[in-house]
């Protein structure tokens, strides 16, 4: 890979981009309202301070060691190899089985554009979805500069479009013109349906937030990489809390609870079509598009990148270390990723509706990501348990803030099974998740010779 090709304004594009403020809503909005009803921003607000935590704890260890397999690589040396491998394994699940809450808008909003009439057709949706996937990683192809500079482009326009529509929504609201009237059970547990309400909207909101990291995933083509990473994942991290309480209090009222889920793929379309009829609404369809595209083009680099660190450690197929002698770029591991995503998308759209497979999609990755998030987390805890009273700023950054981070990644794992605000099907994607990833562990153990599971580095 090429270094020092990114500098840290790159590095917080692109976990903006791969988080996705406009195709993050597109897809989240209908599934916040379903869970903690409309009091959606509450679980925002509270994910706010343990996600800077774990963002803190990503920067302290990408200060330690900088390598593109990030919690893969400092779990398995600090914590334990097969826990290490087992993060490693949730990073690629995320970045790959959530490619099909990506593509399925991708599909929705391109269909929503040219031709309306299909989009609530899923082999439509589910094709043109495919298409774009094809693209974007071919895209991918190009030098990390080229990537970067596309992310920009789509960031400036996706930010100030749906910053716009946010300001219109938020005067109708507070004009009493919304669907839906302003209450104080907006802000309150009890107009989240509950604690079950709340740990459903928060595990929406874990999946709304994650993606920051993929700031982290591109250290080593960053410059200053011990720094500058760490910065943008602390930056990313803050935006995005102030821009989605802002978007989900501006759009949540607009339609009412029934028409957000009927029309949960291309909500953000009919939500503009109200807000500013005429030609300003396909704009909003242009913005999730593109944001979309932006992202999952954040989610194929990251994914490539991730198991481009772990088949050096020969944990993963060796071919997946292959670089492009032209440009850097680790061609066999983008390659390899943007075929498994076209298999998620088809098996997302094979369980139910455009809806449901959107709904479960992002429980279940949001599930996912507090998994690693917490481990994270723990890592920099236990790595530099010996400095935590060296000073206030140490003891409260290094110590406090990830240990938030974990014990709410913790309660609330614990707390969405207990309170059943998970159903059955995203369970099984969390669940099946870490348990394939442990047969594969053992397999890989006994059979490949990597030093990996004995020391937590490669051979």
């Amino acid at each position: 890979m090429k270094h020092n090709a990114l500098g840290v304004g790159d590095a917080i594009i692109l976990g903006l981009s791969s988080s996705g403020p406009s195709q993050t809503i597109a897809v989240s909005l209908a599934a916040l309202v379903a869970a903690s009803g409309y009091a959606g921003i509450v679980p925002i607000l509270i994910c706010f301070i343990p996600m800077l935590g774990i963002a803190l704890a990503y920067q302290r260890l990408n200060r330690w060691d900088q390598s593109a397999g990030a919690t893969y690589s400092w779990v398995a040396r600090t914590l334990n190899p097969t826990l290490g491998f087992l993060s490693g394994w949730m990073i690629l699940l995320y970045y790959t089985v959530g490619t099909s809450s990506l593509t399925i808008p991708c599909g929705t909003y391109t269909l929503q554009l040219l031709r309306p009439d299909l989009v609530d057709n899923q082999l439509a949706v589910g094709l043109v979805g495919a298409a774009w996937n094809v693209l974007v990683t071919l895209l991918a192809l190009l030098t990390i500069q080229v990537a970067a500079r596309f992310e920009w482009l789509i960031a400036i326009f996706e930010y100030a479009v749906l910053g716009l529509f946010a300001v219109i929504g938020i005067a109708w609201v507070l004009q009493g013109k919304s669907t839906v009237p302003l209450s104080q059970d907006w802000f309150t547990l009890e107009g989240a349906g509950g604690l079950k309400g709340l740990i459903g909207g928060i595990l929406v909101a874990s999946f709304m937030y994650s993606g920051w990291d993929a700031a982290i995933y591109v250290n080593e083509e960053t410059k200053d990489a011990a720094t500058n990473p760490g910065r943008a994942a602390i930056a990313s991290v803050i935006i995005l809390a102030v821009f989605y309480s802002v978007a989900t209090f501006g759009f949540q009222g607009i339609l009412s609870g029934d028409d957000l889920q009927k029309d949960a793929g291309n909500a953000l379309a009919v939500i503009a079509e109200k807000l500013l009829p005429g030609p300003w609404s396909p704009v909003m369809s242009l913005v999730v598009l593109t944001g979309t595209v932006a992202s999952l083009q954040a989610a194929v680099i990251s994914a490539a990148r991730m198991s481009f660190a772990m088949a050096g450690d020969r944990v993963m197929p060796s071919v997946l270390r292959r670089t492009s002698r032209r440009n850097g770029a680790p061609y066999a591991a983008t390659l390899a990723m943007g075929a498994i995503n076209l298999i998620f998308l088809a098996l997302s759209l094979s369980v139910g509706s455009i809806a449901s497979a959107l709904a479960n999609v992002v429980s279940a990755l949001g599930l996912i990501a507090l998994l690693f998030y917490g481990l994270t987390a723990a890592a920099a805890l236990w790595q530099f348990r010996g400095s935590l009273t060296d000073s206030i700023g140490n003891f409260f950054l290094g110590g406090v803030m990830p240990a938030i981070g974990l014990l709410f990644s913790l309660t609330v794992i614990i707390l969405s099974v207990v309170t059943e605000a998970t159903n059955m099907t995203v369970l099984a994607y969390g669940v099946g998740a870490v348990a394939v990833g442990l047969i594969l562990s053992v397999i890989i153990r006994l059979g490949s010779g990597s030093a990996f599971f004995r020391t937590g580095r490669s051979g």
